[in-house]
């Protein structure tokens, strides 16, 4: 068996991998990407693409029908799709094999596993690197209940394979990928409950936020079921059935969206001396595993699942892998955002978190009503949410319908360690929903100068003038 040589061989090529890759060969480096599958993972092919062109088609059809647009009937379910595989599509051509290649990567559409330490076998193929970097992301979980393997259901590696809007859709899970496709098949015409075993849509959110949203729902008409804990799912004459303590409730189809797990099987880990648990593969700051010459990122090395994180993280182990030093490959704080209308976004530290921390801070909130973007498109719903100590920012929730767009903001001004008076000196752009933040951060700098010491100083100053 002949041996193909490389400065870096990256193994998956979903947002972490593409990254590697591309970073070490414009470094110069000598790069073989390898994907069992197809080139783009997750985000291009099931997750962030088709997502968020779904939302995109409910949310016109949804503001058609609330203005009074759409005269009669429903959306053409299959037009919708189609509109999706569009999307896919466009995001697809910028990342190919061909177009890979022709940066000078060395694609192959292969499995591959690690023979020994330093050894990696792909298509049957041996190929050794000077170091190799695991960007395998992940795969759905199921929860352990019974009858749940045994009966048909969707997640979201399929989801967007439907060629008919189910009448009935139940969705088991109510994080970001439950409550945005919920969301989505609702406005587009399906009747879509909700079941969670946690007592509040988005756990992870600000609580405000959660509750905003869960009211949003329930005026859509999307059926709520929360503090669920579901003993039994069965198959039934008239679709899936669904048992927990309050009862049943009976679908045409089974959204299960409960989480997904690192992708480590068939890796070969063990040859090469590195470990993983179920919670991914074990990694240093630097995204190094216990093989020095091996690094991870992205999903499966257990981080936080987000398509941004593992992009960044992907530069980094491509970097470290290749030069001296290195990097950290792992931040706290991310900014984040869930896709509903209105769309639901953080950063930095929550508000409880910023009060264990630090015990006494400030927590400054608008509604997004008070915005005038916001009563140009009738977007009302909302809030802007700033935590602050002492004028520095430390965290930040948004609920807006371009939440996901101001956010960045915060998270520059959180990066560059920036305060309130920062943010309120910044002129934005008027109408946009983004001058929220600056009227938010401009009557928070303001409050300061009108208690305790500072009002006194103002005052006296005043008077001098």
């Amino acid at each position: 068996m002949s041996t193909d040589s490389f400065d870096l061989a990256v193994i998956g090529a979903g947002s972490a991998g593409l990254v590697a890759a591309t970073t070490a060969r414009r470094l110069g480096a000598s790069v073989l990407l390898v994907e069992a599958e197809r080139v783009g993972g997750d985000c291009t092919w099931t997750g962030c693409v088709p997502s968020k062109a779904l939302i995109h088609a409910a949310a016109v059809a949804h503001r058609a029908r609330r203005s009074g647009w759409l005269a009669a009937g429903e959306p053409d379910f299959g037009a919708v799709m189609e509109q999706v595989r569009r999307a896919i599509d466009r995001v697809y051509q910028w990342e190919t094999p061909e177009r890979l290649r022709e940066l000078g990567i060395d694609v192959r559409i292969a499995s591959a596993h690690f023979r020994d330490r330093s050894t990696l076998i792909a298509g049957g193929q041996e190929v050794r690197a000077r170091k190799y970097v695991v960007c395998t992301g992940a795969v759905p979980t199921l929860p352990a209940i019974p009858g749940l393997t045994e009966t048909p259901h969707l997640t979201y590696l399929d989801v967007f394979d439907l060629k008919q809007l189910p009448r009935r859709l139940l969705v088991l899970g109510g994080g970001p990928v439950g409550a945005e496709l919920a969301q989505a098949f609702a406005r587009l015409g399906s009747r879509v409950t909700v079941l969670d075993a946690a007592e509040v849509l988005l756990p992870g959110a600000d609580p405000e936020a959660s509750r905003v949203l869960a009211d949003v729902f329930a005026a859509e008409g999307v059926g709520l079921r929360l503090g669920a804990l579901v003993s039994r799912i069965e198959v039934a004459t008239d679709g899936v059935v669904l048992h927990d303590g309050s009862g049943s409730i009976t679908g045409d189809q089974l959204l299960v969206a409960t989480g997904r797990r690192p992708r480590i099987d068939g890796l070969g880990l063990e040859n090469a001396g590195i470990r993983a648990s179920a919670s991914g593969i074990e990694v240093d700051q630097r995204l190094r595993t216990t093989n020095p010459n091996v690094y991870a990122a992205g999903d499966v090395a257990g981080s936080l699942q987000f398509t941004h994180y593992a992009a960044w993280q992907g530069f980094v182990a491509a970097r470290n892998a290749l030069f001296p030093g290195g990097g950290r490959g792992t931040r706290g704080g991310l900014p984040w955002a869930v896709f509903t209308d209105p769309v639901v976004a953080q950063v930095g530290l929550g508000e409880k978190e910023a009060r264990d921390r630090y015990g006494e801070i400030q927590v400054h909130r608008l509604d997004v009503a008070r915005v005038d973007r916001a009563q140009t498109d009738e977007s009302e719903i909302g809030f802007i949410k700033l935590v602050a100590r002492k004028g520095r920012l430390l965290g930040a929730s948004i609920v807006s319908a371009d939440a996901g767009e101001m956010v960045n903001e915060l998270a520059l001004a959180l990066n560059a360690r920036l305060g309130l008076r920062e943010l309120a000196e910044t002129i934005h752009v008027y109408p946009t929903f983004g001058i929220g933040i600056q009227q938010l951060a401009s009557e928070a700098s303001l409050g300061l100068w009108t208690t305790g010491w500072r009002r006194r100083v103002a005052s006296l100053l005043r008077t001098r003038k």
